[in-house]
C-alpha cells in the first residue's frame, strides 16, 4: 500500500494532551480573593430591604466598626446592625420572614442549629415576623413562630414581648407559652409580676405594634428627614388583670 492511500495513524502526542487535561480538570479550584482557604466562606442571614433615616448602620462581624448601612447589602452571620435616632429599618431573613428595627436598637444575626437567633444587646424595640426565631436579651431567651414584639424596657430593665400573632415559648430563666394577644414581660431571672404571662387589651396591642404602621405603608426606601418618632413612655410596672393562661404540655 502506498503511503498516499495508508490509513491516517492518530498522533503520537494525543495521549498526552489528553492526561494534562484530566488533570487540570481535576485541580482544585483557586480561592476567591481574600478568601481564607482554611475557613469554609460564612452564611448570609439577611438583607436590609428599606431604611428610613440616615442613622442606620452595620459593624460587620461585631468587630467595632460601624458602616453607614446600604439598602441591598447583605447581612452574615455574627453581624451586629443598629439604629440611631429617627431611623428605621427592614430585613429580610434568608429562610423566609422579616424583622423592623425601631430607632435606637441595636441586635445582631446567628445561626444556632436549626433556629436563626437575633440577639437584642442592650436596647430597642423590634417586630419579628418568622416561625422558628430565636431572640436574646438580657440574659433572657424565647422561640417564637409568627408575629412578635419584642422592647428592651428601661425601667429594670426587662424584656416585654408582645404577640401579634401565633405563639412564643420562653426558654431562659423559665419555660412558659403565650399565645396571641398576650404578653410576657421578664428578666434574666424570672417572669415579672405573678410568674406568668398575661392577655392585654386589644387597645393595648394596637399600641405595641403602631410603630410598625407607618413604615409597612411606606413604598421608598431613600432617607426620610420627616419621619414622625413616636415614643412611648416607659411604663411603671405594675402587674394588670391576668387570666388563666391556656394549658399547655412542655
Amino acid at each position: 500500500m502506498s503511503p498516499s492511500n495508508r490509513p491516517a495513524q492518530p498522533a503520537r502526542t494525543l495521549p498526552a494532551l489528553l492526561w494534562m487535561a484530566l488533570l487540570s480538570a481535576c485541580a482544585p479550584l483557586l480561592p476567591a480573593p481574600g478568601q481564607d482557604q482554611g475557613q469554609p466562606p460564612p452564611r448570609w442571614a439577611g438583607r436590609i430591604t428599606s431604611i428610613e433615616g440616615r442613622n442606620a448602620f452595620v459593624d460587620p462581624g461585631n468587630s467595632g466598626a460601624g458602616r453607614p448601612a446600604q439598602t441591598g447589602q447583605t447581612l452574615l452571620a455574627g453581624d451586629r446592625f443598629y439604629t440611631g435616632p429617627g431611623t428605621r429599618m427592614k430585613i429580610d431573613f434568608a429562610g423566609g420572614g422579616y424583622m423592623e428595627l425601631d430607632e435606637n436598637t441595636d441586635p445582631s444575626l446567628f445561626q444556632d442549629l436549626n433556629c436563626l437567633v437575633i440577639s437584642l444587646f442592650r436596647s430597642g424595640r423590634i417586630f419579628v415576623d418568622k416561625s422558628a426565631a430565636c431572640v436574646e436579651s438580657l440574659g433572657t431567651r424565647s422561640q417564637q413562630f409568627s408575629k412578635v414584639v419584642y422592647a428592651v424596657m428601661p425601667a429594670g430593665p426587662y424584656v416585654q414581648i408582645t404577640v401579634a400573632d401565633g405563639e412564643v415559648r420562653t426558654l431562659q430563666p423559665v419555660v412558659a407559652v403565650a399565645p396571641k394577644g398576650w404578653r410576657i414581660d421578664m428578666n434574666s431571672r424570672a417572669i415579672l409580676g405573678d410568674g406568668r404571662p398575661y392577655r392585654v387589651s386589644d387597645d393595648v396591642l394596637r399600641e405595641a405594634i403602631g410603630w410598625t404602621l407607618y413604615y409597612r405603608n411606606q413604598q421608598r426606601s431613600t432617607p426620610s428627614f420627616d419621619f414622625p418618632v413616636i415614643r412611648l413612655p416607659p411604663p411603671r410596672y405594675s402587674p394588670p388583670e391576668r387570666s388563666a393562661p391556656p394549658r399547655r404540655g412542655y
